[in-house]
């Protein structure tokens, strides 16, 4: 029995020579070159290059001597230049399904141009193999500690770490490896700062119209003021989103250091008020009292002048228009140049205030619907959300209760936020898809059963307040939201509460909704009103909207408000070429030949091109208004729309900053340097 295992055995490994015989014969006839000319004392050729870019990668070569290991099982392979028997002998005994896909490397590889000399090999060694062995320069090694400190919210101090650096000298095997310290990373940090506040402020005086977003967020017993900037490309109509700053606010939260702390923002990046559309903010009182005091329309109407012992002030009336406010500010500038102000008083101008619709909206879900007073619907409602509570309450503090609820349903159950009311929805709305699990789930746990009559009223609740929550998930975006959504998407949900029927439980929350909706947009479904001129002109000039989505009665308002609009756009826009058209030719030589009426016709009568243009763009296809691109064809609308369009609906981005700033400022980071923390919120910002 044994004689027999070992001519079986010579058999078999008679059989894998003869095939490596064939396969580096069937090679050797492939190659233009003969044989004994394969090895050049100068220069090496290899005829089996093939080998060494699919199968094998090169360690190290020594004349005739070759070291590869294999990339499908990491082992050593020990052969020669001159020959592939034991490279083809390993794929043959170790990998034989690889036999034919060597066989079709190789036909693709038989052209002479292929082979790969001592020299490329050297190369590929030392380039594919170990890779890190490249030396990186001072400057790399920094900038690429400086990104994984910055993107990984890491400390600064992370470069000194003995864990560190044994990672970095471990996969550079290199134990001279330079590591900058803190101070190096540090000094990175403001250069980076700087750079990124100077871009910034070009960027800024480049555009046309900005909109801001302000909040204060607390952490770790400190308050700190957001506020973000936001601007769209005229070319591409995608906007741009940055961190102004996370400033360190000190002392009471009331008007007069908010608004300190927005015009010194504003100061840092040159940014004048009269750029900027709106600064959209939330609803608390000293915001509001903010603006309405330091507004830089109230400053305007209410500075005088002493000069000409006047008692008048400068006649700017409150609802003047942004573009007009470039003179008053001049001459507040000058009444400022004439000592008419203490040197310790400061001059504050804030821009134009919007609050944000998305909070107004979370408002109305929290607030208006808890002052219900119908004693059925408050009877139901305590006692089902009592019931879910508990529920909720002991998925979050029994790890046990949380293995059997996932269990039984097979998902897990989110647990809501107080401060966002879109949680609550959510998290009621996947009970209700897993009614049957849930009831089983709270038999499970031992807790109150809910009712019949509990699960239908949640049913009713999540019909009626579903067109509430999708309405704050739109006006919460970001990108592609823009202020021309707010009164469609106000109307839209009036109109769904107003057509939700056969209601048992919720028929007071859908007339709470509503009622909540009347009362905080006013400006929306009141048309007429002087506020809703913004939220009119920002939908009528949107491609997606124009006129569709007026109530009947309003529509010759709206229409006439938004010609008007384009008419004083093209007016402004005219009056500025007819300046620069004189400023370059102000000789009156022509003058016979083309009389003042006839030149204030060319470039004055700009009422009827802006008519036309505005008229044409209400009229145009719903297919051919896809996209905003449409804009680029009615230069004037495009102008209306950047104006108005420009402010975001909610100041949504500026708590997301805060909530990057969250992961940065840690409790173990409690001494970290208010302007440290600052700087690597807004580079962090601009990394994502």
């Amino acid at each position: 029995m044994e004689k027999f295992v070992q001519k079986t055995r010579k058999r078999q490994l008679q059989d894998d020579n003869d095939s490596v015989e064939e396969v580096e014969s069937s090679i050797v006839e492939e190659t233009d070159e003969p044989k004994n000319n394969v090895i050049d004392t100068n220069d090496t050729k290899l005829n089996f290059n093939y080998l060494f870019e699919n199968f094998f990668t090169v360690i190290s070569i020594n004349v005739k001597k070759l070291n590869a290991v294999c990339q499908n099982c990491q082992k050593v392979i020990c052969g020669s230049t001159s020959s592939s028997g034991n490279f083809l002998s390993h794929i043959k005994l170790k990998h034989p399904g690889l036999m034919d896909k060597l066989k079709s490397c190789r036909e693709r590889y038989k052209k002479p141009k292929n082979v790969l000399t001592q020299s490329k090999l050297c190369h590929m060694t030392s380039q594919a193999y170990n890779p890190i062995s490249t030396k990186l320069s001072k400057e790399k090694i920094t900038d690429l500690v400086f990104n994984y400190i910055l993107q990984e919210m890491r400390p600064l101090s992370t470069c000194e770490k003995p864990a560190f650096k044994n990672l970095i000298k471990g996969l550079t095997n290199n134990e001279e490896i330079y590591i900058p310290d803190h101070r190096v990373i540090g000094a990175k940090l403001n250069e980076d700062y700087k750079a990124y506040v100077t871009k910034l402020t070009e960027q800024i005086s480049m555009k046309s119209y900005i909109c801001t977003t302000a909040d204060i967020w607390s952490c770790n017993n400190k308050s700190y003021f957001g506020m973000t900037v936001h601007f769209i490309d005229e070319t591409t109509f995608k906007r741009s989103s940055y961190a102004l700053a996370c400033r360190r606010i000190q002392g009471s939260h009331n008007y007069i250091n908010i608004a300190k702390t927005i015009t010194d923002i504003l100061n840092n990046f040159c940014i004048n008020v009269t750029k900027i559309s709106h600064t959209v903010t939330d609803n608390a009182s000293n915001f509001g009292k903010a603006f309405r005091v330091y507004n830089q329309q109230y400053i305007a109407s209410n500075v005088t002048t002493d000069t000409t012992n006047d008692t008048n002030d400068l006649n700017t009336s409150i609802d003047v228009d942004v573009t007009d406010m470039s003179s008053i500010i001049d001459d507040i500038q000058k009444y400022i140049s004439n000592e008419h102000i203490d040197d310790d008083e400061e001059l504050i101008l804030l821009p134009n205030h919007m609050t944000c619709s998305a909070h107004i909206l979370n408002l109305i879900a929290t607030i208006d619907t808890t002052n219900i007073t119908e004693q059925k619907y408050r009877t139901i409602s305590r006692s089902t959300f009592g019931k879910i509570n508990a529920f909720w309450n002991i998925l979050s503090r029994s790890s046990t209760a949380s293995d059997k609820v996932f269990k039984i349903c097979n998902c897990k159950f989110p647990v809501p936020v107080v401060t966002r009311w879109n949680s609550f929805f959510d998290a009621i709305q996947k009970l209700v898809l897993h009614q049957t699990n849930v009831t089983e789930a709270i038999n499970e746990l031992k807790l109150t059963k809910l009712k019949s009559t509990e699960w239908s009223f949640l049913q009713e609740y999540c019909q009626v307040v579903e067109p509430l929550a999708t309405s704050l998930d739109k006006l919460q975006g970001e990108d592609s939201c823009f202020l021309g959504f707010v009164a469609p998407t106000i109307l839209s949900l009036m109109n769904k509460l107003m057509n939700t029927s056969h209601l048992v439980y919720c028929q007071p929350l859908c007339s709470a909704i509503s009622k909540g909706l009347e009362k905080r947009f006013k400006a929306v479904l009141d048309l007429n009103l002087p506020e809703s001129k913004p939220y009119i002109l920002a939908s009528v000039s949107h491609p997606k909207f124009r006129l569709n989505w007026v109530p009947p009665i309003f529509i010759q308002t709206c229409k006439s408000l938004f010609l008007s609009e384009c008419n004083l756009v093209g007016s402004i826009n005219s009056s500025q070429l007819s300046q620069s058209t004189n400023s370059e030719d102000s000789d009156d030589f022509f003058e016979c030949i083309m009389p003042s009426s006839q030149l204030s016709d060319t470039y004055g009568s700009c009422s009827l091109s802006a008519n036309v243009q505005a008229l044409t763009f209400l009229d145009i296809k719903k297919k051919e208004t896809k996209n905003l691109h449409i804009l680029n064809q009615y230069p004037i609308v495009k102008q209306v729309f950047l104006k108005y369009n420009t402010t975001l609906p909610s100041s949504a981005p500026v708590e997301r900053l805060f909530s990057a700033g969250s992961q940065i400022l840690t409790p173990r980071r409690n001494r970290l340097k208010d302007n440290t923390f600052e700087q690597l919120l807004c580079l962090r910002s601009t990394k994502e």
